[in-house]
């Protein structure tokens, strides 16, 4: 909380400062324009000296009103339910400035420099022809003072609430990221136990040799740092662990063919995202066959994006059954995706001739900003290195081909 302290207090000068600026810079500019119309118009032929020197003075007196102005527009707000009192109280505020400040102005020009004593040779005379002859003008310019205070008053309100908004929205995202998170773990445990379950008895060394993976598996995962993104080559040290579990378990049935880029290594990607998809792979395709089946995965980057392709082997489906459902792995990672990329993501997911599916995936392609990270990869993690991403599905799958550009 400090160094933030410390920023807002440094910050103040600084905007009071540009405040400062502003001002000046409106009343130069108010100044120059007033003196020009005077003297185009009808309303006197005035010398320019004097003319410029007068709204100088004037606007100078106005500008020393402004910070009474701002504290009578945050005093009395025009806003419901009290619009009306308030109105007529900042009216009348603004009546007693006017009148202050033609006073003012008039008092110095007269006691400085007024070239007109002839028309008006006394104080008395000056304030008779200028002073409350002009005052509806000055209540005018008051009123347009205030109007602008008002409205900028009205603009700082909405960016404040465009603010916690967003800040709102934000919160919102990272709460949802978290609670899909969570979601995968017992998720991906409830799985793996039930499948150490069935091998108990079956086969009880291979079985505590998959108590042993697990165990492995939820030590990387309690070493988690709580970031919400990780390189590839990480995702795919993560994915390891699970995938040999489950070679564990299906022996020779499970063949992985893993192709990847060098510099889709270094891509960024959200945490725990490759685990669901190979379960689903494995779950759907290498579950159902009784001979090796054949996981392929590929990641390309082309330009500023990650081309991601995952295909299994598997049954071919009869066109005649529903389409599947997404399960509870690819839910979540569905709508991880969309919260962090939004639009900018697309996903094809198509039912194979030959039999199985096939993902195709297209996201933007990011890097971590710590060089060793990736230049710290050894030869054999690069050989095995993962796709990126996966993106939206939609809560039902067509069983020939569904194409979806994700939306924000």
């Amino acid at each position: 909380m400090q160094p933030l302290l410390l920023l807002r207090r440094d910050n103040k000068p600084m905007l009071r400062w540009t405040r400062l600026k502003l001002v000046i810079l409106a009343w130069a500019t108010a100044s120059v324009f007033f003196t020009a119309v005077l003297e185009l118009s009808e309303l006197g032929h005035k010398p320019l000296g004097f003319a410029l020197y007068s709204n100088a003075v004037h606007f100078a007196f106005w500008s020393l009103t402004l910070p009474l102005l701002g504290k009578c527009i945050r005093l009395f707000p025009l806003k419901k339910p009290d619009r009306i009192r308030n109105g007529v109280v900042c009216l009348l505020l603004v009546a007693l400035l006017a009148l202050f400040v033609s006073l003012a102005h008039w008092s110095v020009a007269f006691l400085t420099w007024f070239p007109y004593r002839a028309y008006d040779s006394t104080f008395s005379a000056l304030l008779r022809n200028e002073v409350f002859g002009l005052l509806p003008n000055e209540i005018l310019i008051g009123i347009v003072l205030i109007t602008a205070l008002e409205a900028w008053e009205v603009l700082k309100d909405l960016q404040a609430e465009r603010t916690r908004s967003m800040d709102l929205e934000r919160q919102l995202a990272v709460s949802r990221l978290e609670a899909l998170r969570m979601q995968l773990h017992p998720h991906f445990l409830f799985n793996t136990l039930h499948a150490v379950a069935g091998l108990v008895v079956e086969d009880p060394p291979t079985a505590r040799r998959m108590v042993i993976a697990l165990g492995d598996l939820l030590r990387n995962t309690l070493r988690d740092s709580g970031g919400q993104m990780r390189t590839l080559a990480e995702e795919l040290e993560y994915s390891d662990l699970y995938l040999g579990i489950e070679k564990l378990r299906l022996g020779d049935r499970l063949v992985l063919n893993y192709e990847m880029a060098p510099k889709a290594a270094r891509a960024l990607v959200p945490q725990f995202l490759l685990q669901p998809l190979f379960e689903n792979a494995i779950r759907h395709g290498v579950s159902h066959m009784t001979g090796p089946c054949e996981v392929r995965f590929s990641a390309v980057s082309k330009l500023d994006t990650l081309e991601i392709t995952i295909c299994n082997e598997g049954p071919k489906r009869d066109s005649s059954q529903e389409s599947p459902r997404l399960g509870v792995g690819l839910t979540n990672t569905v709508d991880r995706l969309r919260i962090h990329y939004g639009n900018r993501h697309a996903f094809k997911y198509t039912d194979r001739p030959e039999g199985g599916a096939q993902i195709e995936i297209s996201i933007p392609y990011a890097v971590t900003t710590d060089a060793n990270n990736a230049s710290g990869l050894n030869g054999a993690a690069q050989a095995m290195v993962k796709p990126q991403t996966l993106v939206d599905l939609s809560s039902e799958v067509n069983h020939t081909s569904v194409s979806v550009v994700g939306r924000a």
